[in-house]
């Protein structure tokens, strides 16, 4: 029953009006994707650096330096998000940083552990800008207020079939149910369109700081390697790594040939 309401609701929210992605992204390929899945195979696993605290901060700022004018400049162009931010440096050595409600991005220390040049770490708070820049923050909740609403009336009406039909009261507990695999429905339907939003926001904020575009992807590989998933499946938040670098090759393909305008509104 929890699966079934899950793809319901799945393709319920591919045809309603709950926002993804806000531009029109370029279609991935399958030979571009193929060749990054090849690339993404043969790389090695990712090594980690003994950094000191000093040049954590040194350079995450440094990074931040470079691309804040252009990222600032580039958010008040799109007109639809948050351009104000607030940035935090985690402990956590985790490869992984994120962006939070009211502007706040939080920065791993693993990611500078991981980074092989300022210009990764920079792709990295691009693309939480660029999750900002395009509202996803506050998206995202309203996709998962939505799915819930739906879910408990959906998954409520049929606990209300069965109570009729058994005499049990199941009503209560469908609602609960329906609550909350339509939130996490909600959560997920445009996440990946998102992603790929957010990284194509984070290749033109690199594209116009002049931060070299080929030595910032390495991080998408490192990050694809240390993941291990190959194929993106239909309840995964994120794309899987090859796709993401299938999919950053394309964004930066546009933007060259674009001289770094911004893609048409979706």
């Amino acid at each position: 029953m929890r699966r079934r309401l899950f793809l319901a609701l799945s393709g319920g929210f591919c045809v309603c009006g709950c926002a993804g992605a806000v531009h029109r992204l370029p279609q991935i390929d399958g030979g571009s994707l193929s060749l990054a899945q090849d690339e993404v195979q043969s790389a090695g696993a990712p090594p980690r650096r003994s950094v000191s605290d000093q040049e954590v901060d040194e350079t995450l700022n440094a990074a931040l330096r470079r691309i804040r004018p252009a990222a600032t400049q580039i958010c008040h162009e799109m007109r639809v998000g948050v351009c104000t931010w607030q940035f935090r440096l985690s402990s956590s050595r985790s490869l992984n940083a994120g962006a939070g409600a009211n502007g706040l991005i939080v920065v791993n220390r693993g990611i500078v552990e991981y980074a092989t040049s300022e210009d990764e770490v920079a792709l990295v708070i691009a693309h939480e800008i660029g999750h900002q820049a395009a509202d996803h923050v506050a998206t995202g909740q309203r996709n998962q207020q939505v799915g819930a609403l739906v879910g408990a009336v959906l998954l409520g009406a049929l606990g209300a079939v069965a109570s009729y039909k058994t005499g049990v009261n199941v009503t209560n507990s469908a609602v609960q149910t329906g609550a909350s695999v339509g939130g996490a429905v909600g959560r997920i339907s445009y996440s990946k369109e998102q992603e790929r939003e957010a990284d194509y926001i984070a290749a033109l904020i690199l594209y116009r700081s002049g931060v070299d575009l080929d030595k910032a992807r390495g991080f998408l590989v490192t990050m694809a390697r240390a993941s291990g998933r190959k194929e993106t499946g239909m309840l995964d938040s994120h794309p899987a790594g090859p796709e993401r670098v299938a999919g950053w090759d394309q964004a930066v393909a546009e933007i060259r040939a674009t001289n770094g305008r911004l893609p048409q509104k979706a």
